[in-house]
């Protein structure tokens, strides 16, 4: 019995196909989930909303900083077939990243300045930690891919526990009686988590390929690779760069109108519903990208990107739905009665930010097909539509106002870029609606126990059946989905 349990654990989690790097990822993502959410309440309970505000407004600053200072090349690591040119792609990114941060070095001398011409204040004595916040997660993220490309996706696994279990520790020790370290606390945190994972990751990759990259070092290789590769400065990079701003540009726009509470408690909807998902999309993403690449020279690229998106919608559905019926209640008992508001807001921008999760892996279809061009197109167009809907919402000076216009805006420019990225791939629409179709049906068990405990009006009822519809929700899927049983082309 014990050995027939190892067995099919080590088919389970294999390294071969699709299923088995994606789960063993997974298993990493659901242990940094479980930290995360659990640390939620806590941290909600030691941090203030306008403390959230000003970290977040950190966070977002190195999202958008990390989508272009190493010029996308590392996205090229993939490609190459033999593993020197590879490091010589890494050597390139490496290099670019380097002379980014000594800009960004300089800049910082003028950092208060910067946030007030920005309206985030708060955000000024901290912006001195970009630099090296920036080195931690780009050499972090070289290490990430180059550890998939070698199929090392347990190594991966290690780096995102370890990074998240710092964060969680440090954020609540420097948040407790007497340090109380505010916002201070929260970006130390990130900080911290950060730079653990670049030392496991990176540390990991040099014991396994230090030879390699030492012989793979030379500026004349490094030159040619750039030039090879020069579709991802010209079209990736302002491509992802615009992506980052798509997905935070609420932070950003958010405190020309409103104040840093409001920031905070849009910061703390989004922590909850779409950071999660991006866990889960970003570990289905690292595996995509290599089998995608693999599967358009096999021509069943259709076949692999229809899978994949089934199951991001799969894991994303019921959590969206969920949460737009019950999300005041649920952010009132888990959070504090402070943070209810933010579970009004998810019910505003619910439907954008799960059609994102989606969409967001997918994306990497634009790189394996060298379509960088129709990926900036699509970039530039949900751009200009959610600023527009941001600034409109905002000059009403009502909050919700905003945030409907906003989530509306981006449901509809998520859809577009969605429908773009299936067709690319050539998968039929009759199978992509399915999915959506299969997983409400799984839905539905679930939400009639939530509209039953709606009807109750008590918001510790409403979190309990939320939670056990979940649960009901998940049992279908494995059952199903067959999820767990063994298939050879998996």
């Amino acid at each position: 019995m014990r050995d027939r349990l190892r067995i099919w654990l080590n088919q389970l989690f294999s390294t071969d196909g699709f299923r088995g790097p994606v789960l063993t990822l997974l298993s990493g993502t659901t242990v940094v989930l479980a930290l995360s959410y659990l640390a939620q309440p806590i941290i909600t309970r030691l941090y203030l909303p306008d403390e959230f505000g000003v970290a977040g407004y950190f966070v977002a600053t190195m999202t958008v900083l990390i989508s272009f200072t190493s010029l996308r090349y590392e996205d090229a690591l993939m490609l190459p077939d033999d593993d020197e040119e590879a490091a010589v792609v890494a050597w390139l990114a490496l290099a670019v990243l380097a002379g980014f941060t000594v800009v960004i070095s300089i800049l910082t001398i003028w950092r208060e300045p910067i946030a007030d011409m920005l309206r985030m204040t708060g955000v000024g004595p901290f912006l001195i930690w970009v630099p090296p916040a920036l080195l931690a997660m780009r050499i972090g993220k070289v290490a990430e891919l180059w550890l998939i490309r070698a199929k090392r996706f347990r190594h991966v696994t290690g780096g995102q526990v370890a990074g998240t279990t710092t964060m969680v520790t440090t954020r609540i020790g420097v948040g407790l009686p007497p340090i109380n370290a505010g916002a201070g606390g929260l970006i130390g945190g990130f900080l911290a988590g950060h730079t653990v994972t670049m030392l496991v990751l990176a540390g990991s990759a040099l014991r396994h390929s230090r030879r390699l990259f030492v012989q793979a070092f030379s500026w004349s290789r490094i030159a040619k690779a750039a030039r090879r590769y020069r579709r991802f400065p010209l079209f990736s990079t302002p491509s992802a760069l615009i992506g980052a701003l798509i997905v935070r540009l609420p932070v950003f726009l958010l405190p020309v109108y409103f104040d840093e509470t409001i920031v905070g408690l849009f910061i703390l909807t989004f922590n909850v519903l779409s950071i999660p998902l991006s866990h889960v999309g970003s570990a289905i993403a690292r595996v995509f990208f290599i089998h995608a690449a693999e599967a358009h020279r096999d021509e069943r690229l259709s076949e692999v990107s229809e899978i994949v998106h089934k199951r991001l919608v799969m894991l994303g559905f019921f959590p969206t739905i969920a949460l737009l019926l019950t999300g005041p209640d649920v952010f009132d008992v888990v959070f504090g009665s402070d943070w209810r508001e933010a579970g009004v807001y998810v019910q505003y921008v619910g439907p954008w930010l799960f059609l994102g999760a989606v969409a967001s892996p997918l994306t990497r279809l634009f790189d394996v097909l060298e379509r960088q061009r129709m990926d900036f197109g699509t970039s530039i167009l949900m751009f200009v539509v959610m600023t527009a809907a941001l600034v409109i919402g905002g000059r009403t000076g009502d909050v919700t106002t905003t945030l409907l216009l906003l989530g509306s805006a981006g449901a509809g420019v998520r859809l577009i870029q969605l429908a773009v990225l299936l067709r690319l791939a050539r998968v039929p629409y009759r199978a992509a609606l399915g999915a959506y179709g299969r997983y409400f049906l799984f839905s539905l068990p679930g939400l009639a126990l939530i509209a039953g405990a709606l009807w109750l009006d008590s918001a510790w009822i409403t979190t309990i059946a939320a939670a056990v519809a979940g649960l009901i929700y998940a049992g279908l899927v494995l059952w199903k989905d067959k999820l767990l049983a063994l298939r050879p082309e998996e």
